[in-house]
């Protein structure tokens, strides 16, 4: 239950002798209070006590609005506690300087004191109306606290159904991480103003639960209300995780047709870059890049630099540093990590390198452990493990595990085994519940035929109850994003679509594809591995792909883990057998197959 505490403070008293300047007097034909004026114009500590103490002085009629304004200032300049000394000598306080002190707190993390205001209003002042509990929520920090705020909203006739008071609930459970509980308070909203909608899907946004944020969006279509540039940055972040990109070109065709009414500001014109960079349409990206011209922020041109870079265009990514450069921006610690993930993706190991140590020398950033980490990842792809491991043990700052696991994969993409197993020590120690390490780990024994090795790892991951992500690749086709798992036999398409990889197995062995089955981690017979090779989720959905979309046209699939080095070798042909381009996004970077060859030029 909630308890009172009362607060019993001394009377200020402000003598003629503590007022440091004298005040001037208002012109005497100013028809406003001159306190007003003065208050209005008051920029410190020092002019506030002036004015009260003039106002203690000589009392004028209006002294209670005169105190009531006094209050207001002082907290708005953020001397809160001055302003708590006039608050406690005013008698009777009205609610709406319970509030203005509750809300003064709570923004200025002085929460407890509101809370205990609160309490204070509760035992001995006026009843809380519909303003009071969105400040008191803003000054709440615990579940069980904020529950009994619920409570006491739900006891209150006037608030119950108050939007405000309900928003600020919702705002509150979002907050702390109950997204159920902001849920069950939102459904039961009888009136939802567009700021819940958009607060429940920032909710869903920041939890990941990016089909909910779409499937939240789809409501607050059908019920006509008008989302506003917060809601469709939410909505824009969703599709770039799912790969949605119809409901993303959607949203760009309502952010046109309302113009006059959504701010296009830089946070929004980046996040639609980003979801066209993340669906795999980088001309798209770029022509928004250009489009926005003089409302570029850092923040877009460091978007549009790592956008470029995942797509394998190196090059591209440097010259957009270049003009960077030229339209007087100052790159910050992102820039350098586009720019080295770019040099990473295209296998630009000196000018990576030359980046890496012009950033403290000419920029003076100095390199944090994600630069090091891209640094690391830079020389391992490129064979330059030695180099790479001198890095790692020179490092200024403790290794972590991802700069350990960007040298794990080095070490599987140039079958280093006992580097690997030296690398895996250290991942075991920082990271011992990462599946994604011990996976790695048993490709780099199963691309040696070390299955003794391979079964301890697994033993290993069983004991320590360590289950493996299952892989996943997804595409979307008329607006509907359609999964598929490994085998997965679930999908009402599913005798067609292993009609179709029988063929694509059959014309691939045509082309000469050999299946690359040391990617198959079973220890099993030959024909075992090409069948289970032959099943993986990026080629169920691709040959979902090409039963469900017009001949000619891109397949676009997203996969929630590294692609597969004999699934990117069958993409390859595929795109060249059946005449298709085929963008792959696996969980690094974007692979553009075509004619048989990939933008990554086998460098991943």
């Amino acid at each position: 239950m909630l308890t009172v505490a009362s607060r019993i403070n001394p009377p200020l008293s402000l003598a003629p002798t503590e007022i440091p300047h004298p005040i001037l007097p208002c012109k005497s034909h100013e028809p406003q209070s001159p306190f007003l004026s003065l208050l209005q114009n008051c920029e410190n500590l020092n002019q506030l006590k002036q004015i009260h103490a003039h106002i203690i002085k000589n009392p004028p009629p209006n002294t209670r609005i005169l105190l009531n304004k006094l209050i207001q200032t002082s907290c708005s300049l953020t001397h809160i506690d001055f302003a708590r000394k006039v608050f406690d000598q005013i008698p009777e306080p009205t609610v709406f300087l319970y509030n203005t002190m509750i809300r003064a707190y709570a923004s200025n993390n002085s929460r407890k004191e509101g809370i205990l205001l609160y309490l204070e209003l509760l035992h001995k002042g006026p009843n809380p109306d519909d303003f009071t509990f969105p400040f008191l929520l803003k000054a709440c920090e615990s579940l069980s606290l904020g529950k009994q705020i619920h409570g006491q909203i739900l006891k209150t006739s006037v608030s119950s159904s108050d939007v405000y008071s309900q928003t600020s609930l919702v705002t509150f459970y979002l907050g702390i991480g109950e997204l159920e509980l902001a849920r069950k308070v939102f459904n039961k909203m009888p009136e939802r103003n567009v700021v819940s909608w958009t607060a429940m899907t920032t909710g869903y946004v920041q939890a990941k639960r990016f089909d909910e944020a779409l499937g939240l969006f789809h409501e607050m279509q059908v019920g006509e209300v008008e989302p506003n540039g917060v809601t469709l940055v939410n909505v824009l972040c969703a599709c770039a995780h799912l790969g949605a990109v119809e409901m993303g070109k959607w949203v760009h065709g309502y952010i046109d047709r309302n113009m006059n009414r959504i701010d296009f500001n830089a946070a929004l014109g980046t996040a639609l870059l980003d979801m066209y960079v993340k669906c795999g349409y980088i001309k798209k990206a770029l022509r928004v890049f250009e489009d926005m011209d003089d409302k570029r922020s850092a923040f877009m041109w460091n978007a549009m630099i790592g956008g470029l870079a995942i797509h394998g265009l190196g090059e591209k990514a440097l010259e957009l540093f270049s003009l960077m450069l030229a339209s007087d921006l100052k790159p910050d610690d992102i820039t350098f990590i586009g720019l080295l993930c770019a040099c990473t993706h295209s296998g630009l190991v000196d000018k990576g390198k030359e980046y890496f140590y012009a950033m403290e020398i000419d920029y003076g950033i100095v390199p944090s452990i994600k630069h090091y980490g891209c640094l690391v990842d830079l020389l391992g792809r490129s064979g330059h493990l030695n180099e790479a491991y001198k890095t790692v043990k020179k490092m200024p700052m403790k290794p972590n595990g991802a700069v350990w696991g960007a040298l794990l994969n080095a070490c599987h993409a140039h079958s280093n085994v006992e580097l690997a197993e030296i690398v895996m020590e250290h991942l075991i120690e920082l990271e011992p519940l990462n599946d994604g390490n011990y996976v790695l780990m048993s490709n780099i024994y199963a691309a040696s035929c070390r299955w003794d090795d391979v079964a301890k790892v697994r033993r290993f991951m069983k004991d320590r109850g360590i289950e493996k992500t299952p892989g996943c690749s997804s595409i979307e086709v008329n607006n509907v994003v359609h999964e598929f798992m490994v085998g997965d036999a679930l999908h009402p398409q599913s005798k067609e679509i292993y009609s179709v990889l029988e063929d694509v197995a059959a014309r691939l062995r045509e082309e000469g594809y050999i299946p690359r089955t040391s990617f198959v981690l079973q220890n099993i017979d030959e024909e075992e591995r090409e069948s289970a090779l032959c099943h993986h989720s990026e080629k169920l959905a691709i040959a979902f792909g090409l039963i469900s979309t017009s001949p000619g046209s891109t397949i676009r699939v997203v996969k929630n883990l590294r692609a597969c080095g004999d699934c990117h070798e069958a993409t390859k042909l595929i795109s060249k057998i059946y005449d298709r381009e085929i963008i792959v996004r696996d969980r690094n970077r974007f692979h553009h197959f075509k004619d048989g060859t990939c933008s990554c030029r086998d460098f991943w």
